[in-house]
């Protein structure tokens, strides 16, 4: 059977290396292809990028949009419904901030509090961040260090112009109205002590999709689960895919 493709889409401030735990595994049952979001230079390059990756493979996708990037995959959805036929999210939401009628996100004044501290102190605006995906449980198993030695071995490194862009995707995007048009599979992964997302945002998604939706919650694991938990993440993924898409 030929392999399937899978686009990966990262979080803010993240580099294809964040899923170096899932490149073997995922490997073996499909193609994959990366998207980067370093140098930035306006909102509409977040898409750009994915076209121009979906130009570059032949036939259909799954989108593995993790953070920002389910964020912008469920915003692909409507567009590119014959390219795009399935869709793993995980930490995922449908809008980053809240709003008077959405209160699963963080408050606007945070993210713009965050804009300004970037703008202060890079590092350790994005150290504190780092430290803010892992659950407790996870920091004193060693996730936390494992994955800045991942950062300084992986990462290339953003500017500061490109972060902020990244920042203003996640203040005005809001996919909520998109999610009645989906109608291809979508396996939902959100770790139940998630602080960047939370796990209502996730909820909130599989209530729009119905049974469209598959939603799993993975206990104490926080925003980064495909790192701490990779077996189980592969797992729900490739029972998904032989669920959905495989039928000979």
């Amino acid at each position: 059977m030929t392999q399937l493709n899978l686009v990966m889409l990262p979080g803010w401030g993240m580099e294809k290396g964040a899923f170096q735990p899932l490149f073997k595994p995922l490997s073996e049952a499909f193609h994959l292809s990366f998207i980067e979001w370093r140098d930035m230079k306006t909102l509409n390059d977040f898409e750009e990028r994915v076209m121009d990756v979906f130009a570059s493979i032949d036939g259909p996708v799954i989108l593995l949009g993790w953070s920002l990037g389910s964020l912008l995959s469920l915003e692909l959805a409507s567009s590119y419904r014959e390219k795009i036929k399935g869709f793993i999210l995980i930490g995922a939401t449908s809008r980053f901030t809240t709003s008077e009628n959405y209160l699963f996100g963080w408050d606007p004044r945070i993210v713009e509090r965050m804009k300004k501290q970037l703008q202060r102190n890079k590092e350790k605006t994005l150290t504190s961040f780092y430290e803010a995906m892992f659950s407790e449980s996870e920091k004193e198993e060693g996730f936390y260090h494992q994955f800045t030695a991942t950062i300084q071995r992986e990462f290339h490194g953003d500017d500061v112009f490109s972060l902020l862009l990244g920042l203003d995707y996640l203040l005005q995007k809001d996919v909520r109205v998109k999610l009645k048009q989906i109608d291809s599979p979508l396996l939902l992964i959100h770790g139940r002590e998630d602080k960047i997302c939370s796990l209502e945002a996730s909820s909130f998604i599989k209530e729009n999709l119905g049974e469209k939706a598959e939603f799993h919650i993975m206990e104490g694991a926080g925003h980064i689960p495909f790192f701490t938990k990779p077996e189980e993440c592969v797992q729900l993924m490739k029972t998904f895919i032989q669920k959905e898409y495989v039928h000979d």
